[in-house]
């Protein structure tokens, strides 16, 4: 038997479909009005998970090496992080 494979625009609309399961997440969230160090974990972790899909399928830079990945990356990592520490420093 042979394994199954997904097309290009196969692979993009099952992640499109994650993208938009984690965005609608993140809305009921807020529509709920919650609140909490780990709502706001849960909040930026999906905002990481997203990055880093567009950046890796969506903007083709999967296989690039250098400074535009790292410079991409480090918006998805480093901007939640400092905003995770800011609201954890607040909370203590």
């Amino acid at each position: 038997m042979s394994a199954a494979r997904f097309t290009s625009s196969t692979k993009l609309t099952i992640i499109w479909i994650i993208l938009i399961l984690l965005t609608l997440s993140t809305a009921y969230v807020g529509y709920l009005e919650l609140s909490g160090l780990s709502i706001v974990g849960f909040v930026l972790l999906t905002i990481t998970v997203k990055g880093q899909l567009i950046i890796d399928h969506f903007m083709g830079l999967r296989n690039v090496r250098g400074f535009w990945r790292l410079a991409m990356l480090g918006f998805v990592f480093v901007i939640p992080g400092i905003i995770f520490t800011g609201y954890y420093l607040t909370s203590v």
